[in-house]
């Protein structure tokens, strides 16, 4: 398990790194190719939510966030409602409620997290910050997984992920306050209260994302929303703290 993780992020942090390098439209692209793929794992996972659906929902955020920023983000979340009641209409085999809460689902809680990605390069020291939104989130995962496995006694939330711990969240949280926060007040100029308030919300949003998709699967009653990424799982299953770290990372910069 440990090599296939390993190959994977060996093939993908390239990827990750040069379309970062490369700027707004490769950064667009790839956040693009994710949420395609993640529509495809989610229209399986919760079945009868056609794929189309499930495309449309996500990628209207980020399309929209191209011309109007914010309020376009905003307008393509607020789009999938009447986009669930056009399938309502249409295609009577959709008209459940696990199909129409799916393309809500899509549409806020991956359609708008990763138009957020894109509303990050639009800020000051834009690639610093979409940086810290997809690196934080592994500096937090290994400083909890360390934590946890030295120190770890007590149960954080054992009915939603019985393996994390509350050593282990805090180990994850002081870890990515005190690197994030360094690299914040060393290469970006931050005040010492901005970098520590954005390295911590950055762990707390990571490990809110992780224990949000760890619920959906045990609702769900599966391991995986899918098998993409060999060691890794899906791409849901690899993007879950970004979904929540992204608009953390942005909202922060922008008020702070």
């Amino acid at each position: 398990m440990l090599r296939w993780r390993t190959l994977t992020a060996a093939i993908l942090a390239p990827v990750v790194i040069g379309a970062i390098a490369l700027g707004d439209w490769a950064i667009l692209a790839l956040v693009l190719v994710v949420v395609g793929i993640c529509a495809y794992e989610l229209s399986r996972a919760l079945e009868p939510l056609p794929f189309p659906a499930a495309l449309v929902a996500g990628v209207t955020p980020v399309l929209l966030s191209i011309p109007y920023g914010a309020a376009g983000v905003l307008a393509g979340g607020m789009l999938g409602l009447p986009w669930a009641l056009v399938w309502l209409a249409g295609r009577p085999d959709v008209r459940t409620l696990r199909a129409i809460l799916a393309i809500l689902l899509m549409s806020f809680w991956v359609g708008v997290p990763m138009a957020h990605v894109g509303l990050l390069g639009e800020l000051d020291d834009a690639t610093a910050l979409i940086v810290i939104a997809i690196v934080g989130p592994w500096i937090s995962d290994a400083g909890a997984y360390f934590a946890g496995r030295l120190f770890g006694r007590h149960m954080l939330f054992p009915t939603l992920s019985p393996k994390k711990t509350v050593e282990g969240g805090l180990g994850g949280l002081a870890l990515t306050t005190l690197l994030v926060g360094w690299f914040c007040v060393q290469f970006l100029g931050y005040d010492p209260v901005k970098a520590v308030v954005l390295g911590a919300t950055v762990s707390v949003a990571s490990q809110a994302g992780d224990l949000f998709e760890s619920t959906l699967k045990r609702i769900l009653d599966i391991k995986d929303l899918g098998r993409i990424l060999p060691g890794h799982g899906g791409m849901l299953d690899r993007i879950d703290s970004l979904l929540f770290a992204a608009p953390a990372v942005y909202y922060v910069s922008l008020f702070l």
